[in-house]
């Protein structure tokens, strides 16, 4: 039985906790905010601190359930014990099972808008409501923000922006584990695509990378495995990211 420490957003809370019940090893799980995405560096510094932090012989190893995420794990170094991250853009790949079902998804629909319960529910104030659109959240919420930051003609003029680049959706596309029940989450997902003229489609995910992942399944197609003194790169081809050092 090996020791993990797995590093995880909290847009995949359940999922890793789901995983980690079902273990044959031992898990220790710890989430950091989700908003933390919209800065990359900040979310680099953030992750390497953590794994500096961690005493030596602790663990056998530490598992990023995280994607490349905007290059945000680019560049992490492993120290006294092997880092593992999915071969993955980001989440909405782990939500999905793979990668050939990503590549699949972005060619036929790339303009999507990605929900998911565990994202939503946590969703901070002011952030957006959905994976991979950082910025786009509730018209009337951020406009009502930017008036008492800005004034009315600065949040006109941002509120406008933000529309422009919105008009490049055409879907919104709920994600759904069952491991819970989405709920009133799954349903405003559908009355966003309704207000905005979208295709609306709740669709199944699929766990089976996070259950690799936290279960010590690590096929090199799948998953870089980062061992002491290097870091992670990215590879710039399929395989996503690769060890460097």
């Amino acid at each position: 039985m090996a020791r993990y420490i797995a590093l995880t957003c909290e847009a995949l809370a359940r999922s890793v906790y789901a995983a980690a019940a079902t273990s044959p090893h031992t898990v220790s799980v710890r989430l950091f905010k989700q908003g933390l995405h919209n800065r990359p560096k900040g979310l680099r510094a953030t992750l390497q601190d953590e794994i500096d932090a961690i005493e030596p012989g602790s663990c056998d190893a530490i598992l990023l359930a995280y994607g490349m995420c905007g290059t945000a794990t680019v560049g992490l170094k492993a120290r006294q014990a092997p880092l593992v991250l999915p071969r993955a853009h980001d989440c909405i790949t782990l939500y999905l099972g793979s990668r050939e079902r990503y590549n699949e998804e972005f060619l036929s629909h790339p303009g999507t808008y990605w929900y998911s319960l565990d994202y939503m529910e946590r969703q901070e104030p002011g952030a957006s409501v959905a994976l991979g659109a950082a910025g786009i959240g509730d018209d009337e919420e951020q406009y009502a923000q930017y008036v008492q930051k800005y004034g009315q003609e600065t949040a006109d003029m941002l509120i406008e922006e933000i529309r422009s680049w919105s008009r490049h959706y055409t879907r919104a596309a709920y994600i759904d584990l069952e491991i819970s029940d989405g709920g009133v989450y799954a349903e405003r997902a559908q009355a966003k695509a309704e207000k905005e003229g979208w295709i609306f489609q709740r669709m199944a995910g699929n766990t089976r990378l996070m259950h690799m992942l936290v279960h010590g399944e690590w096929p090199a197609e799948e998953f870089l495995v980062v061992t002491a003194g290097q870091a992670i790169a990215q590879s710039y081809n399929e395989s996503i990211v690769k060890a460097a050092g």
